[in-house]
């Protein structure tokens, strides 16, 4: 691996946290009273493993690709490989982007990745140069 990066947000995960600790104790209050504890059961595993998923990204650069993932990486998950980029570019502001796929939370920097055949990638950095660093090594051109 020659780069690997986490991205989250704290006020994100504040925003999520109260369903976090709400839907256990719903839960817990569903199995006391002994009505619809199946149902509350599995919403509460979906909601609880989807909430995980989105409160931060992976970003994780390989020789030859490009692995982008929710926190898990059960729902989210992107790969690119090195020979279908045409070119990349980064951009200041984590929204600057304009890709059909992206991957943003709060950061520094976006990086646009236009693919040779399919749909643009996009995801937010903090570490900008690095990653300009490592896609230069790779032998990815710098677009626009």
């Amino acid at each position: 691996m020659l780069y690997e990066e986490t991205l989250y947000s704290k006020w994100i995960t504040l925003l999520l946290l109260p369903p976090l600790v709400l839907m256990p104790i719903g839960l817990y209050e569903s199995l006391k009273t002994g009505e619809a504890v199946p149902i509350m059961a599995v919403s509460t595993v979906l909601t609880v493993t989807i909430l995980i998923e989105v409160m931060a990204f992976r970003v994780r650069v390989y020789e030859d690709r490009i692995f982008l993932s929710g926190f898990l990486g059960l729902f989210l998950r992107k790969t690119v490989r090195v020979d279908e980029i045409e070119w990349f570019a980064v951009r200041e502001g984590w929204m600057s982007c304009p890709a059909k796929i992206h991957f943003t939370l709060p950061a520094k920097a976006c990086v646009y990745i236009k693919r040779k055949k399919g749909w643009d990638v996009s995801f937010s950095t903090n570490r900008p140069e690095e990653i300009i660093e490592v896609l230069r090594s790779l032998g990815v051109q710098r677009g626009a």
